[in-house]
C-alpha cells in the first residue's frame, strides 16, 4: 500500500524555507544596519560624490546623510513604503535640526575666523562633533529601518520628497548608483 503524502510535512517543509528565506532577510538586513555608516563614508570618499553631495546640500537643502543612507540601502537591495519612508525622515530631520545643522553652522563659522592654535584645535573639536552627529542621525535612522521591508529606489523618493528638479535629482541618483556598486560589495551578505 503506499503511503498518502504528508501535507504536514509539506507544509512544514514550505514554511521552513520560507521562514529560512526571512531569517537570512533579517540577517542581511542586520548586516546593512550595522555597516553603513562605514560604507556610506566610503561611498562619500569616492570620486566626485562629495562635490555631488554638497552641491546639492548647498542648492536643494539635501541632507547628505540621509541620501547616502538610502543611496545605500538601494544598493544593497533594501526598501520602505512611502508612510515608513517619511517617519524616517521626519526622525532624521528632528536630529539633524537638533544637532547637526547647530554644530555645522557653528564650523562654518569657526573655519572663516581661525587665527591661532587653540582656535583651529577648537574648530577640528567642532567639526568631529559633527561627523558624531552625523553618525548618530544614521544611527537612528538605520535603528528605525532594520524592521521595514517595501520598494526600493529610496534615493530617488527621498528627493523627490524634498522637491529636487528632475534632471539634477537623476544625475546625482545615478551617479550615486555608479559609484555603490564599487563600495557596497563590501557589505556583508551584499545580493548584487
Amino acid at each position: 500500500m503506499e503511503k498518502a503524502p504528508d501535507a504536514f510535512g509539506e507544509k512544514t517543509l514550505a514554511s521552513g524555507s520560507a521562514r529560512s528565506e526571512q531569517d537570512i532577510g533579517t540577517a542581511r538586513r542586520a548586516a546593512f544596519c550595522a555597516n553603513v555608516f562605514d560604507v556610506m563614508v566610503r561611498l562619500y570618499g569616492e570620486p566626485g560624490i562629495a562635490s555631488w553631495c554638497l552641491e546639492a546640500q548647498n542648492s536643494h537643502t539635501v541632507d547628505v546623510p540621509s541620501l547616502l543612507f538610502f543611496a545605500v540601502a538601494d544598493s544593497d537591495g533594501h526598501g520602505a513604503d512611502d508612510g515608513e519612508m517619511k517617519r524616517l525622515l521626519d526622525r532624521a530631520g528632528e536630529w539633524r535640526s537638533l544637532f547637526v545643522a547647530p554644530l555645522r553652522q557653528l564650523r562654518l563659522t569657526l573655519r572663516q575666523g581661525r587665527r591661532n592654535t587653540a582656535e583651529i584645535e577648537f574648530y577640528e573639536k567642532i567639526k568631529a562633533a559633527e561627523m558624531e552627529a552625523e553618525r548618530l542621525q544614521v544611527r537612528r535612522l538605520a535603528d528605525d529601518f532594520l524592521p521595514l521591508e517595501g520598494p526600493g529606489g529610496l534615493a530617488a523618493r527621498y528627493l523627490e520628497t524634498i522637491s529636487m528638479p528632475e534632471p539634477q535629482a537623476g544625475a546625482l541618483v545615478e551617479r550615486l548608483r555608479a559609484a555603490a556598486k564599487a563600495v557596497c560589495c563590501s557589505l556583508p551578505h551584499h545580493a548584487h
